[in-house]
């Protein structure tokens, strides 16, 4: 269904018939799957490309054919949107395809490309998991999150598409260079060792770096870079607002176009030799300063369980923790006794008062 409704709303847009509410939904789907970005962009290069000189398809010809499909006798009754799903998605893969093809007309002898495979490997709440990519890189999987990239990643660059919490170890090759895509940022590696954090429930996206150098572009302004060393964190908020140092000081104030960028060091335990911000991959769940609200979050994804907080003024008190073998009643306990709430726990949901 989230494949049928992607070509379907791309179809939409590069013909021009895409709605305010069909561009909405599309919006909304590329934030909840920012692998299908790169298509989206591909796509959009090879129209926008389209050589002057050459045929345009006829204005109406996509909506009559449409018509006629609608006026098969063996359609089935279904609402708008289902019915205009159903005439669409079963074909418009094709159509897009064919329509390249004939805006793109190839040379005597040119060969086809051939499509390229692509893997996703994703966690479910509760769970995580480690990954080998083709190039040798090892990735070590967060719950609730997912990576796609190309199965034999061949090309000058080294593409992954990254929703949730990845801590990578990328080989070093400086001829194919390494870069992780989210809806926020695109991070270029040449070889490292680092921790992405880019979940789409959640205000910001953090770039930790703990071995190499990184240089990491805002997704959409190629212009916004940063370069990190080891030990630096770099947190993007998702929204809108005004790019800043990490001391404070804005560096730019187009608040129209920017997000919100803060340059600042990891954290250590004092108990522990690891960064605060990659714990995890030790199998140790770390708070740092962080709210109530981020906290929960946490606890959803490590524990698989709903948490709701009944007062708003409880999300932003701010907790501090390393736990490493401790249940969820323990980790509730914890917290409580450090902050001013009560907690209960019924099946699979925990309810924070006050």
């Amino acid at each position: 269904m989230r494949e049928e409704q992607f070509w379907l709303l791309v179809s939409l847009k590069l013909s021009g018939e895409a709605t305010a509410e069909d561009l909405a939904a599309l919006d909304r789907l590329l934030e909840q799957h920012p692998e299908m970005g790169a298509r989206l962009e591909t796509l959009h290069d090879w129209w926008g490309h389209r050589s002057p000189s050459t045929p345009r398809l006829k204005k109406g010809a996509f909506q009559r054919h449409l018509r006629r499909l609608n006026e098969s006798e063996h359609l089935p009754s279904r609402g708008p949107w289902r019915r205009r799903l159903y005439l669409l998605t079963a074909g418009v893969a094709a159509c897009i395809t064919a329509v390249l093809l004939f805006i793109h007309p190839r040379a005597p002898g040119t060969k086809i490309p051939q499509p390229v495979a692509q893997s996703t490997v994703s966690t479910k709440k509760g769970s995580k998991s480690k990954i080998q990519l083709p190039d040798g890189s090892q990735v070590w999987l967060n719950a609730d999150s997912r990576i796609t990239y190309n199965e034999s990643f061949r090309g000058a660059a080294r593409e992954v598409q990254l929703c949730g919490e990845a801590y990578f170890d990328v080989v070093k090759d400086r001829n194919h260079p390494f870069i992780i895509h989210t809806s926020t940022i695109d991070v270029l590696v040449l070889g490292t060792v680092l921790n992405v954090r880019s979940y789409s429930n959640e205000t910001n996206t953090e770039a930790v770096l703990i071995h190499g150098s990184v240089q990491v572009t805002l997704r959409g302004h190629p212009e916004k870079k940063i370069i990190l060393q080891p030990n630096d964190k770099l947190v993007v908020q998702n929204g809108k607002g005004v790019v800043v140092s990490g001391a404070g000081k804005a560096v730019s104030r187009e608040a129209d176009t920017s997000r919100v960028m803060r340059l600042g060091k990891v954290h250590f335990q004092e108990r522990d030799s690891v960064a605060t911000e990659v714990l995890w991959v030790k199998n140790k769940l770390a708070f740092d300063q962080e709210s109530l609200e981020n906290v929960a979050l946490k606890i959803e994804r490590w524990f698989n369980v709903k948490v709701v907080i009944t007062n708003a003024s409880l999300q932003h008190t701010e907790y501090s923790g390393v736990f490493e073998d401790e249940s969820l009643p323990q980790v509730m306990e914890a917290l409580r006794l450090t902050g001013n709430f009560h907690y209960t726990i019924h099946r699979r949901e925990v309810t924070i008062r006050p």
